[in-house]
């Protein structure tokens, strides 16, 4: 799985072979936690709660203990957001868990550049990828939460099948932990698990095979789960509405992105249907045709078939009315995220019919991205000022994140 490029001989070669150096790559990827951070100042200069940041992870730590680690939500356990609400709880004051909450998604974020800054990842293009991790359009709903840091974890997942094999014990058993904790925070060790099948398979290491064992475990656990659970997917037994289903494929995936929210609503959904259908067969074909970095390309293309076949099957957008941008928008990061990245790979195609085009689209993109590229604050329900129940332990309805969402705090369990 080679990513060597030839020997740089214009500018634009001397610029790209510079940021590809492990120190360049690592100053971009604190570059882009910058970009994150403006995305949503306020997620971290006004933090509040997201969600099930209080009404679950919150309320259940307190309720529950160390218990509440192995308690399943909405089907599967959710490891890292249990851990950070038991950390926050021992180590701070209430008023200030909204912002260790977010600071810690923050980092998590964080970690997955920085990884992907690692010599030991054999990707190309890694400046382009860390930016479609935090500029890639969207309304932000993955970022900056603890109730959706699922959804940027995921991604670590991903980078260990372009790790370096391990040079230490200590390197070893870090990327095992990794894959561990991960893999028990939210259903991508399901997901993703044909991968690391196969990457043992092909690879025939001792660390694939480790890598493997351990992420099937963390599948197994999930599955159990999830089949207690008896998960009734959205939609119901409503018949499958093709036309529907990849119109809105195409309008989050493609139109949004490239052509702007008003060509969303716009545009027919045949038109959103059948620009979802072209962009996929065209990854598909060009990923059949390369070379050197097929593998790469395959994986990558793979895991966004896997993704985007579950999150679709989950979320049934197929049943919608029409898009209105916002309904169930974390479902479409990770394949937003990486047809981005299976796109970026075309910017130097040696064809220039082939990298021209696309090109031209991801500068129109971010022409038409740059005006809502700092989402909104929301209200502010003044967290500090209302928390003094979750101190005192007795029960009460905090409002926070998103807006009309509150915590019907019961109060702290008698000893």
């Amino acid at each position: 799985m080679s990513t060597l490029s030839p020997m740089p001989s214009g500018w634009f070669d001397r610029i790209a072979a510079r940021a590809r150096e492990p120190r360049t790559l690592l100053w971009f990827a604190l570059g882009c936690a910058v970009l994150l951070a403006l995305r949503k100042p306020w997620a971290l200069h006004t933090p509040q709660l997201w969600a099930e940041d209080g009404s679950i992870f919150l309320v259940q730590n307190e309720q529950m203990g160390l218990r509440a680690w192995w308690e399943p939500y909405n089907g599967y356990l959710h490891l890292l957001p249990r851990l950070i609400a038991w950390t926050a709880s021992r180590i701070a004051d209430v008023a200030w868990w909204p912002a260790l909450y977010n600071g810690a998604a923050f980092l998590l974020h964080l970690g997955v550049l920085v990884r992907l800054a690692s010599p030991r990842v054999l990707l190309p293009a890694k400046a382009g990828f860390m930016l479609a991790l935090v500029a890639v359009v969207g309304t932000g709903e993955p970022l900056l939460n603890v109730t959706n840091v699922q959804w940027v974890t995921a991604f670590y997942l991903l980078l260990q099948l372009f790790l370096v094999p391990p040079a230490t014990v200590a390197q070893r058993l870090r990327d095992l932990a990794l894959l561990a904790v991960v893999g028990l925070n939210g259903p991508f060790a399901l997901v993703f698990l044909p991968l690391f099948a196969w990457h043992a398979w092909d690879r025939r290491s001792r660390e694939a095979w480790a890598a493997f064992a351990v992420l099937a475990v963390c599948a197994g656990v999930q599955a159990r789960f999830m089949l207690q659970a008896n998960l009734a997917l959205e939609g119901g037994g409503a018949a499958f509405r093709p036309l529907m289903g990849f119109s809105i494929l195409g309008s989050r995936l493609i139109t949004w992105p490239f052509f702007g929210p008003v060509a969303v609503k716009a545009w027919p959904f045949a038109v959103h249907a059948a620009l979802f259908a072209a962009v996929v067969v065209f990854v598909a074909w060009r990923t059949w045709r390369a070379a050197a970095d097929r593998p790469i390309r395959a994986v990558l293309f793979a895991a966004f078939v896997l993704v985007t076949v579950a999150c679709s099957i989950r979320v049934r957008a197929d049943t919608w009315e029409d898009d209105n941008l916002v309904n169930g928008d974390r479902y479409f990061f990770i394949s937003r995220v990486l047809l981005a990245w299976l796109l970026l790979l075309e910017w130097r195609a040696p064809s220039r019919f082939v990298a021209w085009p696309i090109r031209a689209a991801f500068v129109l993109g971010a022409a038409l991205h740059v005006p809502h590229y700092a989402i909104p604050a929301p209200p502010d329900y003044r967290w500090r000022q209302h928390c003094d129940p979750i101190r005192q332990g007795t029960p009460a309805n905090i409002y926070t994140l998103p807006e009309g969402w509150w915590i019907e705090y019961p109060g702290r369990p008698k000893p």
